[in-house]
């Protein structure tokens, strides 16, 4: 019998979470890990010390084997800077050392000798500034796999933004409220719940799993996804009827509804190992409904987020599909109508 690394990785993960101290579901660090194999950056929004920066750390050890080379862990936003002399020169100054940071990595990753090796860049703690300019902005030029403008530096030419590199912004936030088209493209935001009072603690580093096979286990495209998740839907009875569901009452207020559908199915595929095993959950049924309510909740409605808090009969439509199996979508959907 063959050992399934991706699963073991996240079990280990989520032992090594308990061991430090940190209460997250290991559901929680299946989500993240889903997300990077399914997109190029991610954001991890939630109030401070709700354990962010430690499931950034310790999945990113777990990926690479030289995380003093090829994870780099910045400081997001100079809010030191607010209580200086000239805040304006100090941010300026700040977000020209990430921007050389970040764009260093980024060319390291996209040497051929680094090909099989996994880079993460982590801008810790960012402002809605460096999430418009390295994640909104980007995550629109990575439609073509190329950038061409990054944090303050418009580059002479495109540069590729190779496969293997990863950006994730943690953010702090009781209720994430950025929401845009472009930053949906190529991001994954993921809410974590409630703050736990704890510091940030440093995660023991867990199973590795090798990079080569992290890499080879990642689906982007459309084809590969539908191919990856055809057997385990054939399985089953209607295995996508919520979601079908889902598709038609949001139909008229997503302008590329296809392109988000396909973005579900990428993450549904991803959230099945390489050797066939659900990374939620063991049970094929349970494992594709929670990525169902994960991928409902992370990419379907937040593109549609202006109608649903507008429109009451939308919400309600809504909570009537998705109340009995998916909560986390329900969840999402009920917030949205409560006034502030």
């Amino acid at each position: 019998m063959r050992i399934d690394h991706e699963a073991l990785l996240i079990a280990s993960l989520h032992k090594a979470f308990s061991e430090n101290g940190v209460s997250m579901d290991q559901v929680e660090i299946s989500n993240f890990y889903v997300a990077l194999k399914s997109k190029p950056l991610a954001i991890i929004a939630g109030p401070a010390h709700s354990g962010k920066t430690a499931l950034v750390r310790g999945l990113a050890q777990s990926l690479s084997e030289q995380d003093d080379l090829h994870i780099q862990m910045i400081t997001g936003h100079p809010w030191w800077a607010e209580g200086s002399e000239d805040v304006a020169s100090n941010t300026e100054l700040h977000l020209r050392y990430s921007t050389e940071k970040m764009l260093s990595i980024i060319e390291e990753a996209r040497q051929p000798y680094n090909a099989h090796q996994v880079f993460i860049a982590c801008l810790i703690q960012i402002s809605p500034a460096e999430l418009l300019s390295f994640f909104s902005e980007v995550s629109y030029q990575l439609q073509n796999g190329q950038i061409m403008k990054l944090g303050d530096t418009h580059l002479t030419e495109p540069i590729s933004f190779s496969s293997n590199m990863r950006i994730i912004g943690t953010m702090d936030t009781n209720s994430f409220d950025w929401w845009n088209d472009d930053l949906l493209l190529s991001t994954t935001v993921i809410q974590c719940s409630q703050a736990s009072d704890f510091p940030e603690p440093i995660i023991n580093q867990g199973v590795m799993l090798d990079e080569y096979e992290f890499l080879q286990s990642c689906i982007r495209g459309q084809d590969a996804a539908y191919r990856k998740i055809y057997p385990v839907l054939r399985q089953q009875r209607q295995p996508l009827y919520s979601l079908l569901q889902v598709k038609a009452t949001l139909r008229k207020y997503i302008s590329s509804l296809d392109l988000a559908i396909d973005d579900v199915m990428i993450y549904l595929a991803n959230s099945w190992s390489r050797l066939g095993n659900g990374l939620f959950h063991p049970s094929p049924d349970r494992n594709l409904a929670i990525a169902l309510d994960m991928a409902i909740t992370q990419i379907l409605l937040p593109r549609a987020i202006d109608a649903i808090r507008s429109k009451e009969m939308l919400r309600d439509r809504l909570i009537c599909i998705l109340a009995d199996k998916y909560p986390r979508s329900t969840g999402f959907t009920t917030s949205q109508g409560i006034e502030v």
